[in-house]
């Protein structure tokens, strides 16, 4: 798999996590008057996923084999961050990518916003579908050093067996979202971990 210079460009210029904020919180302060029925529903996704995000900041504490994990991957690196505002799995997982990259001096984040950037997150589809988020690491060269995403294994199937037996999808995203609220970060963390060791 090989990044064109162009896409590589992209992601060298992408979002800081600071601007990512910015524009998020930009857009949350705009009113919902105007908005189709979808667009409102997307706009109470990503307000609610603000305050997850900083639910993971205010709890998580990483462990001693993070630590280690971030300590010993693999720098200078570029940590390419591919997601929407709107994503609950994405509200629980980059405060982690967010806090190892700033343990680092050589290990840079930059957030590229789903749908203004597919052509790049077509290089890294699950099972053909452009899921997200997807975390990935690259090097100066732009070669790369893994891919991990959307979500936890365990979560992905509870939803996969949720959906198999029928369930609704209300079902599903409300399974989904109590799961990660029971403190589903710690195996975003746990996989972040597998992750690094295996590069």
């Amino acid at each position: 798999m090989s990044l064109n210079h162009e896409q590589l460009n992209r992601i060298v210029h992408g979002l800081s996590f600071e601007d990512y904020m910015a524009q998020w919180e930009m857009k949350n302060a705009l009113p919902m008057r105007g908005l189709d029925p979808i667009g409102r529903r997307y706009r109470f996704y990503s307000k609610y996923n603000i305050e997850r995000q900083a639910r993971v900041d205010a709890l998580w504490e990483p462990s001693q084999a993070f630590i280690d994990a971030v300590d010993h991957a693999p720098g200078p690196a570029t940590w390419l961050f591919i997601t929407d505002d709107w994503c609950v799995d994405s509200a629980y997982s980059l405060p982690l990518v967010r806090w190892a990259t700033e343990r680092r001096d050589d290990l840079a984040l930059r957030i590229l916003m789903k749908d203004d950037h597919l052509d790049i997150l077509d290089h890294f589809l699950t099972n053909g579908k452009r899921s997200i988020p997807k975390w990935i690491g690259l090097t100066e060269t732009g070669e790369v050093q893994f891919s991990w995403g959307p979500q936890p294994e365990e979560i992905r199937a509870i939803r996969q067996n949720l959906m198999d037996s029928g369930a609704e999808g209300k079902i599903v995203s409300s399974t989904t979202v109590d799961w990660y609220a029971d403190h589903g970060w710690t195996y975003v963390e746990k996989e972040m971990i597998e992750t690094l060791r295996s590069i």
